[in-house]
């Protein structure tokens, strides 16, 4: 491997970030170093100066390891690479037993990135042994993301009839109303059929604000308020209130839809993503719709498809996904195929959460607002029960039948 890993994350926790302190001398410094540190390692590397390679190494983990615990937690992110970095340089030094030893550190701390790790050359001497094959399958569980959601094990079908049932605002709320007149929505929508007023409406709110990842947007969650946000600040929100934009426009304009927590396997994994899903009378199922990429997702017929659908083809490895052509980023950056469902959602459709409820302003926090209830859906006997990141003032209801959470709105 020739570099360190700084993960970028297209999108943040499903949950408004808190408020950061500004980062110290101390970690400033570090941070500065770590970036001089890299340039050093990469170009002993490129020289092949491998001995030099590993006192770099070695040399940071040693200033690491003089931080105090809290100021480590702002870079203990770096250990695997960290250690990944050095098992390669020392195996390219011929010393094979000690590589492992690293790259089992590696391992331990969360190195995830299998393709790497399967097809690295400054490890391939080391292919055949145990151990690596041991560590690699370690990395797999991690890291191969089709191969975790296909291991995800089966949904459970079994009916519980004391779950609450998932409920939709009405067009006529007079907040709806108004955000209908003060967009003239009913224009952005259209006068054609049902599928082209909802991709209207997408491609609308796609537009209606940028999306900024780490941007958790005003207090006030609804649509009015979040668009006036980004136009007064002049910069995006998050991946949530992209999709509460889109949750408000489609109920005004009498579509049921919901908003819908997209989560991976790994619960330190701080990067989901939130999309939407609007209930189509013509298909009689609800369909995938993502306003922070534009994206929607059809078989190869164009037939939309809804989030069950695409999971289970991921699940089953089929290539009867397409994604829209023009799925994009803020307008620049064109989205693939490969790199929107076969790595970004592939993560982040292990398990999905999304409220009973699907109400303007919903998400604001005040004294007077009535108790939220979100529900989990899980795969196989996977939970996420056990840690302690339950939604803020809200109650969560566990389920693994996908019929009960992606039950038909009454009255549809």
């Amino acid at each position: 491997m020739r570099r360190l890993l700084f993960a970028i994350l297209a999108c943040l926790s499903s949950w408004p970030a808190q408020a950061q302190k500004q980062p110290s001398g101390e970690i400033t410094g570090f941070k500065n170093y770590t970036t001089s540190i890299e340039y050093q390692r990469q170009a002993a590397f490129r020289n092949k100066n491998y001995p030099s390679a590993e006192k770099i190494i070695k040399e940071w983990i040693n200033k690491y390891n003089s931080l105090t615990p809290e100021q480590q937690k702002n870079f203990s992110n770096k250990l695997p690479s960290i250690y990944y970095n050095l098992a390669c340089c020392i195996n390219l030094q011929g010393r094979g037993d000690e590589a492992l030893s690293y790259l089992e550190k590696s391992v331990k701390f969360g190195f995830a990135e299998y393709a790497l790790a399967k097809t690295d050359a400054d490890l391939e001497s080391l292919h055949n042994t145990k151990r690596f094959k041991a560590a690699l399958q370690t990395i797999r569980g991690r890291g191969d993301l089709n191969y975790i959601l296909q291991v995800s094990g089966p949904y459970n079908h079994k009916i519980d009839k004391n779950l609450p049932v998932f409920t939709y605002q009405s067009a006529n709320d007079p907040a709806l109303v108004t955000l209908k007149n003060k967009f003239n929505l009913d224009s952005v929508s259209g006068n054609g059929d049902e599928i082209s007023r909802l991709k209207n409406l997408l491609l609308w709110a796609h537009n209606a604000a940028p999306h900024n990842g780490s941007e958790a947007g005003p207090d006030s969650k609804n649509a009015a308020d979040i668009i006036a946000f980004c136009k007064k600040e002049k910069h995006g929100v998050n991946c949530r209130m992209m999709a509460t934009i889109l949750r408000d426009v489609y109920q005004a304009e009498g579509f049921p839809a919901r908003v819908v927590s997209c989560m991976p396997k790994d619960s330190l994994d701080s990067d989901c993503h939130v999309i939407n899903v609007v209930w189509s009378k013509t298909l009689n199922k609800w369909i995938w719709m993502d306003p922070s990429f534009n994206a929607y997702v059809t078989d190869a017929k164009g037939n939309l498809l809804s989030i069950e659908e695409v999971r289970e083809r991921l699940v089953k490895g089929s290539d009867d996904l397409v994604l829209n052509s023009d799925a994009n980023h803020n307008n620049e950056e064109k989205q693939s195929k490969e790199g929107y469902l076969g790595h970004y959602m592939s993560k982040n459709l292990y398990w999905l959460q999304c409220a009973t409820d699907s109400e303007w302003g919903m998400e604001t926090d005040k004294v007077d607002k009535f108790a939220r209830t979100y529900v989990n859906l899980y795969p196989g006997s996977f939970t996420t029960k056990h840690v302690s990141n339950a939604v803020k003032n809200a109650k969560v209801i566990v389920t693994h039948n996908p019929d009960y959470f992606w039950q038909k709105p009454a009255g549809m």
